[in-house]
């Protein structure tokens, strides 16, 4: 049996969103404040006992509906009953399928839940809600002196406000029930005590103390290792157990035999040190006794070295990359997991939560850690007989691009909250888009998944220019149309072709974060060979085929013209969130790429007449376009070999006209709405 759905209404960001569950490996990503941790932390506290929600996991939108709502029954305009109806409440909910399970199979902590009479149901619903208590006493007697003053209503904000949160906790209480799938109106009330042993969680967080400050007492690595002998538990492998035994004979001899030459000398030095008549003769003398106890003296003293192959020379673990000790730490916490579900015994579906692994890893063990995950769980699942189901969040591009499509969910704000986006619903449905866009970003490692905005770029050219054109449009104050400017935006840059730009475009539509596309007008003739803009019929770039074919509906057997290009409004130029920009006329000219177009509008930079020059003129020849950009960029290398150009145009340059109105539409685009704004303070987590 395994989860394969979660639902979670008005938690922090999330109003109300669907998770599908991977059967393996469930990865979550995006950009910074969407709620991805979130997942987590509200798995967390559903399935632990007695833990609640506080007043800052409330959804901001739904506090206001509260207070209202609160308001109104202290004026005594609602009764109780349509406070507790009309309060959102918070939820989540399960969907567990035990089809794989035969009918003989033992559906241990999953059987409270199946309350259905229906035998090919499958499927067990649990839903855990939020709400407030039916108990109208202590609903008035916590909230309602705020607001009354001196016997008289009076409503003050930050009174009550702070009194809401200080109380929330105390008048939202938990309930767990378990749902008729096929009637959502029949549910039966459990105990979260059964919540809790059908979800056995263990959650790694990212801010793991890595102990490399050679502090013996705080280094949790020791604290793991001990678990490994903790003496009320019994090792199933009788292999380990052997040893432990032989290893706990061993001390446990050796520490009460200095156990009693210890506690003797410290007695005596106790009764010469103690001189201010107490205690007398006539009373219990005083004892001093030190328990040396293996199980503390292993946590306190175990400490993790790193050996030469000869096993003759070690080093401190901090003398080690914090990565590898992370990555051992990890592995640790997998492995004292593993023993846990041993030990439990029984079916049920455990879950291991996982956040930001990619701390202190450089993109090599990140990526090593996502292919090899997997294998790794399997292989201490086996000793468990239980499989995991694993939740990553992450905003490593090393590991998202490492990661099927079908495992990873794109966490995604919207003006109703966030939403996870199912990147398998794309791959089935845009195979042949899915195929190209796995191995690109295999190669790649781009940011895809976690940036604010998207720009997609012909080549090197315009990968090196345009943090330095950002900068100076910035600079020119082309950007003035919003607070919080392109320059400070979380925007990634990528360099994909004009051959294959129009392969991202369902993607990027599928993920809905504006993108801008940069490409070249690259005009050839009848003969389909390159030529001037001016003496071009057609362009051999498929992207600008493809746009204009989705936007004025033609076909492949439609000949596309330049002029449709150029005459193409600036609507046209935009599809939902995503624009397209290439090479127009300046200056009489139009360049056919982006050399071309740079020379056109820095004529005196390359030495070509600023009245009378030709498309012959600003022509590039050159192979070396890296060369070309950074020479323009950062002025000129010294070479016997060509002459130079004057260095006091090194980085002063003008912008093609194209892209500066590409740069300005996605400057101007809205990540998420005002709507949404007003939720970002709500979010603890990212």
């Amino acid at each position: 049996m395994r989860l394969t759905k979660i639902t979670i209404e008005n938690y922090r960001l999330i109003t109300n969103a669907t998770i599908d569950v991977d059967e393996k490996t469930t990865l979550i990503v995006g950009r910074n404040n969407t709620a991805k941790t979130s997942v987590g932390a509200f798995i967390q506290t559903a399935t632990t006992e007695k833990a609640n929600i506080g007043y800052n996991d409330y959804p901001l939108a739904q506090r206001q509906v509260l207070r209202e709502l609160l308001t109104q029954f202290a004026a005594n305009e609602i009764e109780f009953d349509e406070l507790c109806e009309k309060t959102p409440v918070v939820a989540i909910e399960f969907e567990v399928d035990y089809s794989t399970e035969g009918d003989d199979d033992n559906l241990g902590a999953l059987s409270p839940f199946i309350i259905d009479v229906d035998e090919n149901t499958t499927t067990a619903l649990i839903r855990v809600e939020y709400k407030i208590k039916p108990d109208e006493k202590t609903l008035r007697n916590l909230l309602m002196p705020y607001y009354f003053k001196d016997g008289v209503y009076k409503w003050e904000s930050d009174k009550e406000r702070a009194a809401l949160a200080d109380n929330f906790a105390k008048i939202f209480a938990q309930t767990v029930y378990a749902v008729n799938p096929n009637d959502r109106n029949d549910r039966q009330s459990k105990d979260a005590k059964e919540l809790a042993a059908l979800f056995p969680l263990r959650t790694i967080y990212a801010e793991r103390i890595l102990g490399e400050d050679g502090n013996c007492c705080d280094d949790p690595l020791a604290a793991l290792i001990a678990t490994f002998f903790d003496a009320n538990k019994s090792e199933p492998d009788s292999k380990i157990a052997d040893q432990i035994a032989k290893l706990r004979q061993a001390a446990t001899e050796t520490s009460q035999e200095a156990e009693r030459d210890f506690n003797e000398r410290l007695n005596e030095l106790l009764e010469q040190a103690v001189g201010f008549g107490y205690p007398n003769a006539e009373e219990l003398r005083l004892l001093v006794a030190t328990n040396l106890s293996f199980d503390e003296q292993l946590k306190n003293r175990t400490r993790l070295f790193y050996a030469s192959n000869d096993g003759e020379e070690t080093l401190p673990s901090s003398r080690n990359g914090l990565g590898y000790k992370n990555l051992v730490k990890m592995e640790f916490m997998l492995a004292a997991y593993a023993k846990e579900l041993q030990l439990r015994g029984g079916a049920c579906v455990p879950l291991l939560f996982i956040e930001e692994p990619e701390s202190h890893m450089h993109p090599q063990l990140q990526r090593a850690f996502a292919e090899h995950l997997e294998n790794f769980l399997e292989t201490i699942q086996n000793k468990a007989d239980a499989y995991v189901q694993v939740f990553l969040t992450s905003h490593s591009s090393h590991i998202a691009n490492t990661t099927d499509f079908a495992k990873i969910r794109y966490a995604q704000r919207t003006p109703d909250g966030v939403v996870y986006k199912n990147l398998k619903d794309f791959a089935e449905s845009k195979p042949e888009n899915t195929t190209f866009i796995r191995k690109y970003l295999t190669l790649a490692r781009c940011d895809l998944f976690f940036a604010d905005k998207i720009i997609l770029v012909e080549g090197a050219s315009e990968r090196l220019l345009l943090p330095d054109m950002i900068a100076k449009c910035d600079k020119k104050g082309l950007f003035n149309s919003r607070t919080y400017k392109l320059p400070a935006q979380y925007y990634s840059i990528i360099e994909v072709g004009g051959a294959y730009a129009h392969l991202f475009v369902p993607l990027l539509e599928f993920l809905g974060v504006p993108s801008l596309i940069l490409t070249d007008i690259d005009a050839v003739g009848a003969d389909s060979k390159e030529a001037l803009v001016s003496e071009g019929e057609t362009t051999s770039n498929a992207t600008l085929k493809y746009w204009v074919k989705r936007v004025k509906g033609s076909t492949k057997k439609d000949k596309l013209s330049l002029e449709t290009i150029h005459n193409l409004s600036r609507n046209e130029k935009t599809i939902g969130k995503i624009h397209i920009e290439c090479q127009t006329k300046e200056n009489g000219l139009c360049g056919r790429s982006l050399e071309e177009a740079i020379r056109n509008v820095n004529r005196k930079r390359y030495g070509l007449p600023e009245v009378g020059a030709t498309e012959k003129d600003i022509e590039f020849n050159g192979k070396n376009k890296t060369g070309f950009a950074l020479e323009l960029t950062c002025g000129p290398v010294e070479n016997k070999r060509r002459k130079l150009p004057e260095t006091k145009f090194a980085n002063n340059y003008e912008i093609p006209e194209y892209i500066k109105s590409g740069l300005r539409w996605l400057n101007d685009q809205l990540v998420f709405t005002e709507k949404s704004k007003e939720t970002v303070v709500n979010e603890q987590d990212d």
